[in-house]
């Protein structure tokens, strides 16, 4: 954390993620300042200042602390760890087929009202080793991670959005496949085995051909009541003899 001190106000701005806990982190992450005024009171809102106080003062001071923050406008790779250690404990995120309906049920509602979502979310999916989910620890867990620092929990959060990447490649590529198998001939859609949709659509032309033939045979009869459409056999050519 580093202070810095104007006309005897003297103010603390962050300089790491280490200095930011989870929880103030959670209170201004999701905004996008737009204009002047707006930009100035998100970084006053950093820096845990007065907006006004900070646009009475010269640019040069604003440039300084943006300076300080710079951190939290830059990409910051860390390895996606599924685990977060805190008080001599590990706290595991469960692979998917250990989440019970309770927990995924608890964190769509917590996506829903898009409150602290990230502490929350982190109370509902990392528990201790075997221990089995209950509603009832999650405020306790959603306090102690909003307090520990952002550093602290970082590389859960990569775990998290890495998964979710994964997830969304995962779904464009099934919706992919569920429009090209949309796009088959309904003749060769049921049946999977290896070249039997190929040995199908060889005969398709044929059964086709077959169905059109006996329907027009249908009309002739209909329409040309006196023409016999009934299939004659033509008598051989017979040679004279010389």
């Amino acid at each position: 954390m580093v202070r810095i001190e104007y006309d005897k106000v003297e103010i603390e701005v962050p300089e790491s993620w280490d200095d930011i806990t989870l929880g103030f982190y959670e209170t201004f992450y999701a905004e996008k300042p737009g204009t002047t005024r707006e930009r100035a009171a998100y970084v006053a809102k950093i820096c845990r200042t007065d907006a006004d106080w900070l646009l009475s003062r010269p640019v040069e001071v604003f440039n300084r602390i943006v300076e300080y923050i710079g951190f939290l406008f830059k990409d910051n790779p860390v390895s996606p760890v599924p685990y977060v250690e805190t008080g001599g404990v590990r706290y595991t995120v469960p692979v998917e087929d250990e989440m019970s309906l309770g927990a995924w049920a608890d964190a769509d509602e917590i996506q829903k009202k898009g409150e602290n979502i990230l502490s929350n979310i982190l109370a509902v999916v990392c528990r201790p080793a075997g221990e089995v989910y209950d509603y009832k620890n999650n405020e306790t867990r959603r306090a102690m991670f909003a307090a520990l620092p952002v550093g602290k929990v970082l590389g859960v959060l990569a775990f998290f959005l890495r998964c979710k990447t994964v997830s969304d490649q995962r779904t464009v590529a099934y919706t992919k496949l569920a429009r090209a198998y949309g796009r088959l001939p309904q003749n060769i859609k049921p049946f999977p085995s290896p070249g039997a949709g190929i040995r199908l659509s060889r005969i398709w032309p044929a059964l086709k051909y077959y169905v059109l033939m006996r329907l027009l045979n249908c009309r002739l009869r209909k329409f040309l009541r006196s023409c016999n459409t009934v299939k004659t056999k033509i008598p051989p050519t017979r040679h004279n003899k010389s």
